[in-house]
């Protein structure tokens, strides 16, 4: 093979993937529009049928009153012949020859047609379970582009959702973040205030149990009242 001819085919090829692409894209669009031509081609099949029967029970009506019409006329060319009226009794029986040969095509007529009813009927039958077979199976595809539908909706608003929630995590970490550093500078704040003179050494001594060495009233009374003691006691 040629490289040209190579060539050509790859264009070919080409050409008839697009199309391939657009038939697949529109899969369910064609399958609808494809069962609703073998729908409109049930119901005129469905017609023709019926246009059948009907030809059928005209046939039966009309054989039932040529027997009727042939019992009676040899019922007359009975009576002619007994009554000796050779020549009446001769036209009778060519009028019921012509109504037995009409009878005789028109009996084997039914009985192709009703042979060809059963045919119909039978492949009527058959189609009309096929049809309900695809209305089946269009429905279920119809649901099922649906449902992938609504899978990919879902899909971006679950990545919208996450998207949302990350947000709100990054902006509650920060709140969370800001909030810490705050609480640790009022800490940072407070030990300043101790360390820098809002609370005395002395105070802070004392609550540590430190002795501080200042003068307080009960010192200083008992200190006077020893003094007395000495004193009295130096009389």
């Amino acid at each position: 093979m040629s490289v040209w001819t190579k060539l050509n085919t790859l264009l070919r090829a080409s050409a008839q993937e697009p199309a391939e692409a657009l038939v697949d894209a529109n899969a369910i669009r064609i399958f609808e529009q494809e069962l609703r031509d073998a729908e409109q081609a049930f119901g005129r099949s469905k017609r023709q049928l019926a246009c059948l029967m009907a030809e059928k029970k005209f046939l039966e009506r009309d054989n039932a009153s040529l027997r009727e019409s042939i019992e009676n006329r040899e019922a007359q060319a009975a009576q002619a012949l007994e009554d000796g009226h050779e020549g009446l009794a001769m036209e009778l029986a060519t009028a019921i020859a012509e109504d037995e040969n009409l009878l005789t095509r028109q009996q084997q007529h039914l009985e192709r047609i009703q042979q060809q009813e059963a045919r119909l009927r039978s492949q009527l039958r058959e189609t009309a379970r096929n049809l309900r077979h695809y209305q089946s199976e269009l429905r279920l595809a119809r649901t099922n582009q649906s449902a992938g539908r609504v899978n990919v909706q879902l899909n971006g608003y679950r990545q919208g959702i996450t998207g949302h929630f990350e947000e709100m995590d990054q902006s509650l970490a920060r709140i969370q973040s800001r909030q810490a550093r705050a609480h640790d500078m009022d800490e940072a704040l407070n030990e300043l205030d101790q360390d820098l003179g809002n609370r005395s050494l002395d105070e802070r001594l004392r609550a540590a149990g430190i002795d501080t060495g200042d003068q307080r009233a009960e010192k200083v009374l008992y200190r006077i009242r020893a003094r007395q003691q000495g004193a009295a006691d130096g009389k």
